[in-house]
C-alpha cells in the first residue's frame, strides 16, 4: 500500500534552548521565516531518517512530480536512490515509485517530459570504494506512460572521445523534439587537483547523445540548466567552483555552437530556472553558499535577488513549475530536522517583482 505524505507547514520553533550556538540556530531560523511575504507558502512534504536532497519538479497529466535522492549520508556510506512523489494539489503527496541500481550512488535526479510523452528522470551514477570516488556514468530512466512505474536506469551512450572517468549529465531540457543538456567532466591536473569541463550536447531519444560545443568555461563549471527564448536562443545557467565562483548566464542562438557568458553577482549551487514572463526569469539554488534563494534576471543577465527561502546552508537544489501566474518550487534543507527534507513552496507572480 502506497502511503500518504501530509505536507507540514513551516512553524516557528519555540522551544527554550541550553546552548548560545543552539539559541543563535533558531534566531537565525525565525528571521528567515519571518521575511516570507504574506501570499507565500512553505510546506514539508517528505521526511525520514534519510538524507533525503537534490529535487526536481515537473507537472505531468496534471499532477505534480517531485524527484529526489535519499541516502545515509550528502556522500558516502550505503549507495543513495530515486524517490519519486506526487501529488495533485501539493498537500497531499505518495511515493510512486523507487530508482536504484546496485553498485551507484544514484544522484540529482532531474526529470522532463519526452516527446513521446514519457517522464524521464537524468540522474548521476557515482561509484564509491568506501569514502574514494572512482568515476560517475550518467543514467537515465523513464516512466510508463501514466507515470507510475520507472524502467531500471541505464547509462546514456556518448562518444568514447567526449568521455572521461567522471563524467554527470545533470539535466536535461528539450526544444522541438532534442534534448540538450550541460555534461561536465572531473579529471585531476597536473598538481592533483580536480578541474572540471562542460560540453552542450544533445539526444533525440534520451540514451544516445552527442556533443554540440565545448563551452571552454573557466572556474570549474559543473551544475547547469538549459532554457530557450521564443526565438530559439538557448540559455544557460552555470555553477562554478573556483576563481571568484559566481554562476555564469550563456546565451547562444541555434546551432548553440558559439556563446556568450555574463557573470552573475551570486554563487548558485544547484541551478534551476524558469521563465515567468517575456523575457523575465526567476532562477534559484544556494545563494552564496547560505540559503536558498530566488534571482530575477532577463537574457542580458540583469541580475536581483528576489526571495530568501526557509533553509540553511544545507540546502537548495530546486524545481520549479510556474502556472496560472504562481510559481511552485520544490527544494531541500536542514534547518529543521537532524537529516533534511523536502520542502514545497507556493509563490505569487506578485511576489517575484
Amino acid at each position: 500500500m502506497t502511503a500518504l505524505i501530509k505536507s507540514k507547514p513551516i512553524h516557528m520553533k519555540k522551544s527554550l534552548v541550553a546552548t548560545i550556538s543552539i539559541l543563535i540556530f533558531f534566531i537565525t531560523l525565525n528571521s528567515i521565516s519571518q521575511t516570507l511575504p504574506k501570499g507565500v507558502k512553505v510546506s514539508q512534504i517528505y521526511s525520514d531518517e534519510n538524507y533525503n536532497a537534490f529535487t526536481s519538479l515537473i507537472k505531468f497529466k496534471g499532477d505534480f512530480y517531485c524527484a529526489f535522492r535519499s541516502g545515509e549520508n550528502h556522500v558516502y556510506g550505503k549507495d543513495g536512490i530515486i524517490k519519486i512523489i506526487t501529488s495533485k494539489d501539493g498537500m497531499v503527496w505518495k511515493e510512486v515509485d523507487q530508482i536504484a541500481l546496485s553498485g551507484f550512488d544514484l544522484r540529482d535526479p532531474k526529470l522532463s517530459v519526452t516527446p513521446e510523452g514519457l517522464i524521464m528522470a537524468t540522474m548521476g551514477g557515482s561509484i564509491y570504494e568506501g569514502k574514494t570516488l572512482l568515476g560517475g556514468i550518467p543514467h537515465v530512466a523513464f516512466s510508463n506512460p501514466i507515470g507510475t512505474r520507472f524502467s531500471t536506469p541505464q547509462p546514456i551512450k556518448y562518444d568514447a572521445g567526449i568521455k572521461s572517468k567522471f563524467d554527470w549529465l545533470w539535466s536535461l531540457t528539450w526544444h522541438e523534439g532534442t534534448g540538450y543538456g550541460g555534461m561536465y567532466s572531473r579529471k585531476e591536473n597536473e598538481a592533483g587537483d580536480n578541474e572540471t569541463t562542460i560540453k552542450l550536447v544533445k539526444t533525440t531519444n534520451g540514451v544516445d547523445y552527442e556533443m554540440v560545443a565545448d563551452l571552454g568555461i573557466e572556474g570549474n563549471p559543473n551544475e547547469s540548466t538549459i532554457r530557450f527564448l521564443p526565438n530559439g536562443d538557448m540559455l544557460m545557467l552555470i555553477r562554478r567552483e573556483k576563481g571568484n565562483k559566481k554562476a555564469y548566464l550563456g546565451k547562444s542562438s541555434p546551432p548553440y555552437t558559439d556563446w556568450n557568458f555574463t557573470e552573475s553577482p551570486y554563487f548558485i549551487g544547484g541551478p534551476d530556472f524558469v521563465a515567468i514572463d517575456e523575457g523575465i526569469f526567476i532562477g534559484g539554488g544556494r545563494i552564496n553558499r547560505e540559503y536558498t534563494g530566488l534571482v530575477s534576471f532577463d537574457k542580458n543577465g540583469d541580475f536581483k535577488e528576489v526571495l530568501k527561502l526557509p533553509s540553511n546552508s544545507d540546502s537548495s537544489y530546486p524545481g520549479f513549475v510556474f502556472e496560472n501566474d504562481t510559481l511552485y518550487m520544490s527544494y531541500y534543507s536542514s534547518h529543521e530536522t537532524e537529516k533534511t527534507s523536502i520542502y514545497f513552496a507556493e509563490i505569487p507572480l506578485v511576489e517575484l517583482k
